[in-house]
């Protein structure tokens, strides 16, 4: 098992992989197709994963719970007793995924990546694009965004 270090919010501590960011972009390389995903998604998301993205993302407990469309509450319960996470919030953990792992190959940066989310982009009427992560309609609109970028496409 990997070395731990201690993830904590609200007083609570969470076990989290020192190697955290790896087990998110390895979750890019898990599935090559949708059905595959889908896949993935059905039997569901444990929440050391969960914990890896919040990390990976720079999101803490809030943001997450508001990201994937539960309760701050119920995410908690989750990361406390390692329930895994299905349905619908399983597909927007692996959305969120896909996006960070799209993002870091386009800027070749976490750090890059993460500050791109944070600034306005004028594509997005001047939003930041973190502002669309919880709606898939939003989600999709930034993984065309930096499909352009990819491409040297600037809108």
């Amino acid at each position: 098992m990997s070395k731990t270090k201690k993830y904590q919010q609200s007083g609570k501590a969470y076990a989290m992989p020192e190697t955290s960011l790896t087990r998110v972009e390895e979750m890019g390389v898990a599935y090559r197709s949708p059905f595959q995903k889908a896949s993935i998604a059905r039997k569901g998301i444990n929440t050391e994963f969960v914990a890896d993205l919040m990390l990976s993302l720079d999101i803490n407990k809030q943001e997450t719970a508001r990201l994937i469309d539960i309760s701050a509450k119920t995410l908690d319960r989750h990361l406390q007793n390692e329930k895994v996470f299905k349905g619908l919030q399983s597909d927007r953990i692996l959305e969120l995924a896909d996006l960070y792992n799209q993002g870091v190959s386009v800027f070749a940066s976490r750090l890059k990546f993460l500050k791109w989310l944070d600034s306005e982009v004028p594509a997005l009427g001047g939003t930041c694009p973190r502002q669309w992560l919880d709606t898939q309609q939003g989600i999709t609109a930034i993984s065309d965004e930096l499909g352009k970028i990819e491409h040297g496409l600037f809108a």
